[in-house]
């Protein structure tokens, strides 16, 4: 029998890696669409794999999972603001956030972000209630700063150890 739904959500005492933002452009290049993750990772580095899922009732689901590519920007500690409003259910919330373009893809990306990456979907599984969205890394660059953490449902930044 499978654990408990209470009892796996206890699992947010488990910290994240750095909060992400995927975007896509909705049908016709008008519109961006896009929702904060918390479960980006690298899969592979030969191919250049990266992979990220997300829920099948997410306001983005039907853009993200019929897209050629998507847009991945894993934010800094002073962008905790971004990763709020693209964590709501809303119809426009790439509005009035600061976006520009791929050097690579036509790719919507968060300006100043900590590290920003240009994917081709490369795979999609369904497993669950979340799709699991493969891209392949076309392009990535990253930038100085402190990433943004996320831990028992708060965001937060990194604190080394003392002696490291």
């Amino acid at each position: 029998m499978a654990i408990s739904s209470e009892a796996y959500r206890s699992m947010g005492r488990i910290a994240a890696g750095a909060v992400s933002v995927v975007t896509v452009h909705e049908r016709g290049g008008e519109s961006v669409v896009g929702l904060t993750v918390s479960s980006f990772v690298t899969l592979s580095f030969d191919p250049p794999l990266v992979m990220f899922a997300i829920q099948h009732d997410a306001n983005s689901y039907a853009a993200m999972v019929s897209s050629r590519h998507f847009g991945v920007s894993l934010l800094t500690a002073s962008q905790a603001h971004i990763a709020r409003r693209f964590a709501i259910k809303a119809a426009d919330k790439a509005q009035g956030m600061p976006l520009e373009t791929g050097r690579v893809l036509p790719v919507p990306l968060i300006a100043g972000a900590l590290a920003q990456v240009e994917c081709r979907t490369n795979q999609i599984f369904i497993s669950g209630d979340h799709a699991i969205m493969v891209g392949l890394v076309e392009d990535a660059r990253t930038s100085a700063g402190e990433p943004l953490l996320y831990f028992q449902q708060r965001f937060g930044s990194f604190v080394p150890l003392a002696g490291d």
